[in-house]
């Protein structure tokens, strides 16, 4: 079975996700991406992070996108953005052979789409639940916790729109979706592992 993790910025997704793969006995995937991306980009996992980083220059990925299809100004070489969104993928997919994994981000859930060995959760949180966790979390003040809330949710959905054309919050692109402010760490986790032992 597979598993994908997408979520809101602050809602604990990434612990939980790590604790219904210890229960599962799967591997998690996570940080394991940019690094092998990285290798076969010939750059470094920091390099391929910042990228992934879409918030800040969305715009001009699009530009670049709208330019590509332009004729007369076609670049025939491949753009960084265009072998990095091909490496992810080609890296999830890899991951996913495996069997038995669980996949946190990088549109993994479009990568795979709907099939019967993939649960594809959506984890969320209200925005002052969030805000409050990352403020904890990260010792930082509320403004500074809600101005990357909204930076990072600006850039998920762009990038979902613009690589995946879907709605990254749309609850039809998943199968699960969990308010981790409601049912909290351990029960979060053992709703997915539910999910998957009764599939």
């Amino acid at each position: 079975m597979l598993i994908t993790i997408s979520n809101r910025y602050g809602c604990g997704a990434i612990a939980i996700a790590q604790r219904a793969a210890r229960t599962l006995g799967y591997e998690f995937v996570d940080e394991q991406l940019p690094v092998v991306v990285a290798k076969r980009l010939r750059t470094s996992p920091q390099a391929v992070e910042l990228a992934e980083d879409a918030g800040k220059s969305m715009s001009e990925r699009m530009l670049r996108a709208l330019e590509s299809g332009t004729p007369e100004i076609r670049v025939q070489t491949p753009s960084f953005d265009e072998e990095l969104l091909r490496e992810v993928q080609e890296a999830v997919r890899e991951f996913a052979s495996h069997g038995n994994v669980v996949i946190f981000g990088r549109g993994a859930n479009a990568i795979l789409g709907r099939r019967s060995d993939v649960l594809r959760v959506f984890m969320y949180a209200p925005r002052d639940w969030r805000m409050r966790h990352i403020m904890e979390g990260h010792g930082v003040d509320e403004r500074t916790a809600l101005a990357e809330i909204d930076r990072i949710h600006r850039a998920r959905r762009e990038y979902m729109r613009v690589y995946y054309s879907a709605d990254w919050g749309d609850p039809q692109n998943y199968d699960l979706a969990i308010d981790t402010a409601t049912f909290g760490e351990e029960r979060s986790a053992s709703l997915i592992v539910q999910a998957v032992r009764g599939a």
